[in-house]
């Protein structure tokens, strides 16, 4: 019995098409479960820049408040080139403005060297701010420090301060 061509390539085809179209689809499925796994990693990624932005901008947020305002003033116009004027010469007031003041910038500088702000948002916040700060404030942390024993004092804040003026030679 001769079968003609077109039969036999029609029996082929129909035998093999499942076969085919399941191999197809196991393949599509696999494809779009790892598509759905970058996407799911991708969007993880943006929420967490995200998370990081708020935090920074929620800390922020104290920086514009009047109490914050009145601290950094005094603490910009102060003429205490040593920690030993700082010493003779302070008010009650200055040690409040210094807590004020190196609390807010050490709590950013950690943010930063924790890795939860990224350093371009912290720069376009703070970076006039830290570099006129800490110049004033340097030397009564190291008078502190070195009076207590405690090189930690303050070492964020130094630290944001350093990274600021890095940036700023770099710019």
């Amino acid at each position: 019995m001769v079968v003609p061509f077109a039969l036999l390539s029609r029996a082929v085809e129909d035998a093999l098409l499942p076969d085919t179209m399941e191999h197809v689809l196991a393949i599509a499925a696999s494809v779009s479960v790892i598509i759905g796994v970058i996407v799911a990693l991708l969007q993880l990624r943006s929420q967490g820049s995200v998370r990081q932005a708020e935090l920074a901008i929620k800390l922020y947020s104290s920086f514009g408040e009047e109490g914050f305002v009145r601290h950094f003033n005094r603490v910009l116009h102060w003429q205490y080139p040593t920690y030993e004027a700082y010493r003779d010469k302070h008010e009650p007031e200055d040690y409040t403005s210094l807590m004020v003041v190196s609390v807010f910038f050490e709590n950013m500088g950690l943010l930063l060297k924790r890795g939860l702000a990224p350093i371009d948002l912290l720069d376009d916040l703070l970076s006039g701010p830290v570099l006129a700060a800490w110049p004033k404030v340097r030397p009564i942390w190291d008078g502190l420090r070195d009076e207590h024993d405690q090189q930690s004092w303050a070492e964020w804040f130094e630290f944001l301060y350093k990274a600021m003026a890095r940036r700023e030679g770099k710019l």
